[in-house]
Parts: C-alpha cells; structure tokens; sequence
C-alpha cells in the first residue's frame, strides 16, 4: 500500500478512512491461476479473487480505445486533448454507458474470449456462460459518480447464487481514479445475506399507488431498496457492517472476480479523465439463469422484467 496514499480518497467527496483498520489492499490471487480448487478456497474464504494481469492487455486497451471512440462520436470528449485522454466535454449522466457495449467486438473479445473464459471454465468446474448484458461504465472526474455500496445478488438473482462477476478496468486506474473496493468479510454475514441480500430490485407491490408507472417504466424503483442500493454512503456502510474497503491501484489486464453476496462500491475520480470499466457476470451453463439478461436485447431493469406481489 502506497504510504499514507500520496492522494486523498474519497466516496461522494466524503473523506474514506485510510487507517490500518479501516482500509486495505485486495490480495492477488494470480498465483493460484493453475490450482482451481485453490481458487475455490480462496473464494469462500475472501468472497473475491483479484488476478492481476490475466487477460490481455493490448486487448483490453483495444477495447477502451473502441468505447472512447463511442463517447466522442456523442460528443462526450474533448477534443482539444488527445482521444486516449479521455478529457470529457460534458457530463455522461450517471456514467453508466450500457448502450457503448452493445455489437463491440473489441469488448467483447476481451471479456467473453480468451483468458477469461478459460479462467471460468476452470474455476466453476464445466461448460460456462456469460450474460449477454455488459455493465459499462465511463465514471466522470469529480465527487458525484461513484458507486454506493450494494449486492450483486439483489440486480441478478433470479438465476443460480452461483453466479460471479468480472470488474474489469479498461485502463491503469490507480485509486485516485476511483476505481472498485470491495467490504472485507461482507460475504459471511448472515444478517446481509438473509435481510437485504434476499430482496429483488424487481420486484414491486401490486397493491401501491405506484404499481401503474413502475409498470409502464414511468418509475423504475421502489424507495424500499433504495433504488437497490445497501444505503447512500460507503463510509457509513463500512461503520455499521464491519471490515475493511479493500482496493489496489489496477491496470490493463487485471480482472476482480466476486459473488454476488459481497459488498462493494467504488471511490471518487480525482483525475482529469473519464474512468472507463465493465462489469461482466459468469455461471456454470447447466445453471438456471436469470432471464433478465440474457438474449439480443435482454429485459434488464425494464417494465418486462417486474414481478408484482401483495405488499
């Protein structure tokens, strides 16, 4: 860990506690790379497997290229500063860029070909799928983007629990650029796992006045969940559970696997640059599958993916 970490770190512009107690750095499991029931092991023990440099990294700034090429064509870069600067011109709202992934080969082959998929393949012992969904994200300098703390499961959870996800940076993001941290020991608690981890974000009450414009897509989430967040502050989240915010200083080519039952959330971006990563989720084929993403045009979070009950 960088001493003293040369630059202030924050979520939301709020100060992350950096002490000892409070903040760490992820542990590389690249070694493993040949022991997949070493793999295993570690999973259930840490909840994540950090694997620096395991995809390609020509192929992974290929596709960051290709999705800044995708943002300028929007009018998203400034173009008085290099493309590869990825200066932003303005505001990409919410920095959630989901459309960018969609027919880009050079994405694709980076996340779903090659070394990632031949890690699944070995981690989860069998014939492996993807979703076709990617999560693309060009996170804007500043203290307004970053991720709150959540479960994957509570988005994804309709399919097998079995289900991993690949974070993976398009570029170098050392800390400063607010790139992923994941709450040590998030994954054993069961009081999480069994309250907010058990809900669906999907799913709505039939019997409330808001059924009708959650139905049409007119409104998206109910205020229960938060719109599927744990809460609002990852400095608070980290206060009430426990544990410490693990992250590293990341690069082309380094991938961080966890399930769907760890916490996690991202830092603030205190460079000049948008931060550009995907997230990519990974299962045994043989596995049910949850149906919102999966397919040309999947549902995702939409009218069609809502399931109603009696509240």
């Amino acid at each position: 860990m960088r001493t003293a970490l040369a630059a202030k770190l924050t979520y939301l512009g709020k100060t992350v506690d950096t002490s000892p107690a409070a903040f760490g750095e992820l542990r590389s499991s690249i070694d493993l790379l040949q022991d997949p029931e070493m793999l295993r092991s570690r999973m259930e023990a840490d909840g994540y497997l950090y694997l620096p440099g395991l995809l390609n990294r020509d192929e992974v700034l290929a596709a960051r290229e290709e999705v800044l090429r995708r943002l300028d064509a929007q009018g998203c870069i400034d173009r008085t500063h290099p493309l590869l600067d990825a200066v932003p011109s303005r505001d990409v709202t919410d920095g959630f860029v989901h459309k960018l992934a969609e027919d880009n080969e050079p994405l694709e082959q980076a996340i779903f070909h090659g070394p990632m998929m031949d890690f699944y393949r070995d981690f989860l012992g069998g014939p492996v799928r993807h979703f076709d969904y990617i999560w693309l994200r060009a996170k804007r300098p500043g203290i307004t983007d970053a991720t709150p703390p959540h479960l994957d499961v509570v988005f994804m959870g309709r399919g097998t629990k079995r289900l991993y996800t690949s974070w993976t940076p398009l570029e170098d993001i050392p800390m400063e650029k607010g790139g992923l941290m994941v709450l040590e020991g998030s994954h054993k608690l069961d009081d999480l796992r069994n309250g907010y981890g058990a809900m669906d974000v999907d799913t709505y009450c039939e019997n409330k006045s808001e059924a009708t414009a959650i139905l049409s897509g007119e409104k998206q989430w109910e205020d229960r969940v938060h719109n599927g967040q744990y809460e609002m502050d990852a400095v608070a989240a980290r206060e009430h559970l426990g544990g410490r915010w693990l992250t590293a200083d990341f690069h082309a080519g380094d991938v961080l696997v966890f399930c769907v039952y760890l916490m996690h959330a991202s830092l603030d971006n205190h460079t000049r640059g948008f931060r550009v990563s995907t997230d990519s989720r990974y299962q045994l084929e043989s596995e049910p599958v949850d149906e919102r993403w999966i397919g040309k045009n999947p549902k995702a979070h939409g009218p069609l993916g809502k399931v109603g009950m009696i509240c």
